[in-house]
């Protein structure tokens, strides 16, 4: 099992939601409003520097990782997605038992 995390726009949260359920990923977490500084500049919130993004987790099953990350790197080719969607998969070492 692998944990997935995709940071992106606020607005393309519905695109991110609607791909993972495309891809029968059931289960996630959202974080709104997640602030942060990288090659597009800081969104902060504020009116200095406005915007925010939103943070997608999910636990899913190793066999369906291609799958994901190869749709989101479409997504983002053909401009489905910003090009400042990320996307990272760690490796799930343990979780709690009937969890």
């Amino acid at each position: 099992m692998k944990m997935l995390f995709i940071v992106t726009d606020s607005e393309y949260e519905p695109h991110c939601l609607n791909l993972m359920r495309e891809k029968g990923i059931a289960g996630y977490t959202i974080v709104p409003n997640v602030f942060g500084v990288g090659k597009s500049g800081a969104k902060m919130g504020d009116r200095y520097h406005p915007g925010s993004s939103v943070l997608i987790m999910s636990a899913i099953e190793d066999d369906k990782i291609p799958e994901v990350m190869n749709c989101l790197n479409s997504c983002i080719a053909t401009r489905k997605l910003c090009e400042t969607t990320h996307a990272w998969v760690v490796p799930v070492v343990e979780t709690l038992k009937g969890g």
